[in-house]
């Protein structure tokens, strides 16, 4: 290992980041190969991409690591459009680099609490997906357990770990049949329309959808799929359940289970032959709803944050 140096994000060394990214993630075939149009087109294209704050750690013309900070609006329904948060959203670097790794973490650290960042969230759930949906681990932006070394970084730079989620997978041969539901439920499928613009742009390229289960005029429960094309290391497009919830005066009547075969079944009709969804590591009851429908755990993610002091004087 040689000396390295950092500098801050140019598209001369975008070659170099796309093969260190998908040589990191050969192992999970969910998280798409990545290409230089795609890394154009879904992250430097939103607005709330800055060069300034990705930054690239090289030796010898050679990238070995990259790290991505950002300051964005969340991007899910009930977030607040102006309310900016502080996050890294990427970290990738060779395993024996160590050195790099740390380093790549202080200056993305040092850069958000330059933007006056007081909470950090690093490959976390929490506030969205701003710029990797898509692609990484078909939407959930947290780190698997397989990178250890990516985990050992960012522990070392502060940050704990404060979420886990159970990533589950199954492969569809043929469409599920459709469950019977406990009720008479009408199952009405929509476009999922964007709150607000922050959402609007972290989908950008995709189709997200929703479908919700309808009982006597109220809303039973709602389930929100994707098709994700990018997912290229399965050999065909995979159906992302991003969303699922069922109201407390509906539950264990079967209306998780009529949602989950419509939106599996829709996604075959578009060419999906797999499935994939992210939940948290504690929610049983989720699990055993998908598991009835041959999802399987795959990896456990996991996001962490980092609570900065405030600055003296």
């Amino acid at each position: 290992m040689g000396s390295f140096a950092i500098d801050t994000y140019g598209r001369h060394y975008l070659e170099g980041m796309i093969d260190l990214y998908n040589r990191q993630t050969s192992f999970a075939p969910h998280i798409a190969p990545l290409t230089a149009e795609l890394f154009i087109e879904l992250v430097e294209g939103k607005s709330c991409f800055d060069p300034t704050g990705l930054f690239v750690a090289h030796d010898g013309g050679r990238v070995i690591g990259w790290i991505h900070a950002c300051v964005a609006a969340g991007s899910e329904p009930h977030h607040e459009p102006g309310d900016l948060r502080h996050r890294i959203r990427m970290l990738l670097y060779e395993p024996q680099e160590l050195k790099a790794g740390k380093a790549l973490v202080h200056e993305a650290t040092a850069w958000l609490s330059g933007r006056g960042a007081t909470s950090i969230e690093a490959m976390h759930a929490k506030w969205g997906y701003p710029l990797y949906r898509g692609l990484w681990a078909g939407g959930e932006p947290l780190c698997p357990a397989e990178l250890a070394h990516v985990h050992l970084a960012l522990e070392v730079g502060g940050y704990r770990n404060t979420q886990e989620s159970i990533f589950m997978t199954a492969r569809m041969s043929t469409p599920p049949d459709q469950p019977r539901c406990g009720i008479d439920i009408e199952l009405v499928d929509r476009p999922a329309a964007m709150a607000h613009e922050p959402m609007r742009q972290s989908w950008i390229g995709f189709e997200p959808m929703y479908t919700q289960a309808m009982a006597g005029g109220e809303v039973a429960g709602t389930i929100g799929w994707v098709v994700l094309p990018h997912v290229t290391r399965l050999g065909a497009p995979a159906l992302n359940i991003w969303t699922l919830g069922v109201r407390d005066l509906f539950r264990r009547k079967g209306v998780a289970g009529a949602l989950i075969a419509r939106a599996m079944r829709l996604g075959y009709e578009r060419g999906a032959r797999h499935c994939s969804v992210g939940t948290q590591l504690w929610n049983a009851p989720a699990h055993a709803s998908y598991a009835r429908f041959g999802y399987t755990p795959a990896s456990v993610l996991v996001g962490r944050s980092q609570e900065l002091k405030p600055a003296q004087g």
